[in-house]
């Protein structure tokens, strides 16, 4: 039986001929307007953006043909060839070495005791004793940007290259300094137009491990406003950087190796690696990120 072509007992035919809508219909003609809105502004925002950017490009005033020279080249280099002076912390020893062809400073350093808390407190912006069940020291590579076409690119493969050691137990951690008792980095952050008053950065964390030795490795890219081990977020600040103040933001890459017992556990030193870190990224930020008078 075929279903009849005439309206059924009951409707009239206004009723049928009135268009019907469902939910999602009503819902999509109710926000129109404001999608009207949000696309009109987004083509005005990239008509701004073509009008101000083309000409530069057809002109030859790309900004990205001739970046600007990096204004802490000079403290950038100094950190190359002598490492760095972290508080709380004594430098045993200090090398350049090339790694695939890069510079890296290599220092080996140990907490100073005079400047140590008692083992297990945690006293804020203190150094804890450290006890990784290792009497080696602890190392600190960094890999500073010292020319200003120098990109992050395979930092951490060449690191595990020259350790020759198996990576695991890999995770990422999030980690903040507080600047408000810090006169240098508060002053940077109150510069920078940074409501906040930390300075966050992200890192890797895992155990690399080979015959002769196992560590606790955290490795980030460190830059002034913060840091990743993603060499995809520094790019989107560097851009930013180079479009709001025709400057690069340098970076340094940062691999810190906590020794610890054979196989041990990375979280028999987690407390240790990440005040080393955070220690790091302040001082890089005050004493080296800052620009040469």
């Amino acid at each position: 039986m075929s279903l009849p072509l005439t309206p059924s007992d009951g409707h009239s035919s206004n009723q049928d001929s009135a268009p019907v809508y469902s939910d999602r219909e009503v819902s999509f003609r109710a926000h129109r307007p404001t999608l009207r809105l949000k696309l009109l502004a987004t083509v005005a925002v990239l008509a701004i953006a073509t009008f101000s950017i083309l000409p530069n490009y057809f002109t030859g005033g790309w900004i990205w043909n001739a970046p600007a020279a990096l204004p802490q080249a000079s403290q950038l280099n100094r950190l190359q060839a002598e490492g760095l002076t972290l508080p709380g912390w004594q430098t045993l020893e200090q090398q350049t070495v090339s790694i695939s062809g890069s510079k890296w400073s290599v220092q080996a350093i140990q907490p100073d005791l005079g400047a140590a808390e008692v083992e297990g407190s945690d006293g804020e912006g203190a150094t804890p004793v450290l006890n990784t069940g290792s009497d080696r020291p602890v190392l600190v590579m960094l890999r500073p940007q010292v020319w200003h076409l120098e990109q992050p690119q395979v930092e951490w493969m060449d690191i595990n290259g020259a350790q020759r050691w198996t990576a695991d137990h890999h995770e990422r951690i999030f980690l903040s300094r507080d600047v408000g008792d810090d006169s240098v980095l508060a002053g940077l952050h109150l510069n920078s137009g940074l409501s906040d008053r930390s300075i966050s950065f992200s890192a890797r964390y895992f155990r690399g491990w080979s015959r002769q030795q196992t560590y606790a490795v955290v490795q980030w890219y460190a830059w002034t406003t913060g840091g990743s081990p993603a060499v995809s977020q520094w790019f989107w600040v560097d851009q930013w950087k180079q479009l709001r103040d025709r400057q690069r933001m340098p970076w340094v890459a940062v691999s810190v190796l906590v020794p610890i017992k054979p196989l041990g556990n990375i979280d028999t030193v987690r407390t240790i690696a990440e005040s080393l870190s955070r220690t790091i990224q302040s001082t890089l930020v005050g004493d080296v990120f800052t620009e040469s008078s």
